[in-house]
């Protein structure tokens, strides 16, 4: 079976074609966040299409779509060149955060034969515009805030403003999420120790976002390369600013220049850079291996 069938030179139905020319005009979905672009899955006899962890035709299946769906692209990266079953060749991949992966650009319809314009380049996040919160606030669970601060920090990375934000006094923020998960701020359970990532999605949800958990890790760095945060579930203990043998969340935020920019609640309030490894010796701990896709 070829890895996809989809071409752009075939003909298209008007019905199709016109749906193209409206829907590449830039969308903002539920959440508020803009998604770049629009295209349309097509012409897999049937085969449909690979969703991959990375722009190559070598990396990780981690999907398939089918002639028909619509999806919304964020950002398209340069990778492996692909020729598609017309001869059309591109090195061009477009990054779905919906289906946290990377479908070839050349088997994609979307109405231009190399980048859409205005859709920005994957990983082109820096880390300027991040804000670091420190989960120690002095609040009755601070030692066990990683997961709200993380909440508060990935939808700050997002764009969207955590409900009770306040710059200058971001415990509201933080103590409003825990509340989002179902706990009460104002005290320490002793029988409640930490969040999960159900606790997690709970808490974005309450802010409009919806978020979807991944267990593979490559998945999980392709969403961030792909313009999107990840709050990150392992332990502290391989952290290289860090050491402490605990289980931890923290967020990774954007890509930059081959590292990833990481948001660590517990340390201190700068942008961290970390490779992938660092950051899979932090996932693969007894409850880490886990990842809340933004």
């Amino acid at each position: 079976m070829s890895e996809f069938r989809t071409s752009r030179r075939r003909p298209w139905p008007v019905r199709v074609l016109l749906t193209i020319a409206v829907v590449v005009a830039t969308l903002v979905g539920p959440t508020g966040v803009a998604s770049a672009a629009t295209a349309t899955v097509g012409n897999t006899d049937g085969d449909g299409l690979n969703v991959r962890s990375g722009p190559t035709t070598s990396s990780a299946a981690v999907g398939l779509v089918w002639d028909g769906r619509v999806v919304d692209i964020s950002c398209q990266a340069r990778g492996e060149t692909v020729t598609n079953t017309y001869g059309f060749s591109s090195d061009l991949w477009d990054y779905v955060p919906e289906l946290g992966g990377y479908l070839a650009d050349a088997y994609m319809a979307t109405g231009h034969d190399d980048r859409i314009p205005g859709v920005p380049e994957c990983g082109d996040s820096g880390g300027s515009d991040l804000l670091p919160v420190s989960q120690f606030q002095g609040q009755p669970n601070q030692s066990e805030d990683c997961g709200p601060t993380s909440v508060v920090t990935a939808l700050l990375a997002l764009g969207v403003t955590p409900r009770s934000w306040n710059a200058s006094v971001p415990v509201t923020a933080i103590n409003q999420a825990r509340a989002d998960m179902g706990y009460d701020p104002s005290w320490n359970d002793p029988n409640q120790f930490g969040t999960n990532e159900a606790d997690v999605r709970r808490a974005l949800a309450a802010n409009g976002v919806s978020a979807q958990v991944s267990w593979n890790f490559d998945t999980a760095l392709a969403h961030v390369r792909g313009g999107r945060p990840v709050i990150m579930a392992g332990n502290m203990k391989d952290l290289p600013w860090s050491g402490s043998n605990v289980a931890h969340f923290l967020t990774v935020a954007g890509y930059e220049n081959g590292q990833y920019l990481v948001l660590d609640p517990a340390s201190d309030t700068v942008v961290y850079r970390a490779s992938a490894a660092v950051l899979g010796a932090y996932w693969d701990n007894h409850l880490g291996r886990a990842g809340v896709l933004l």
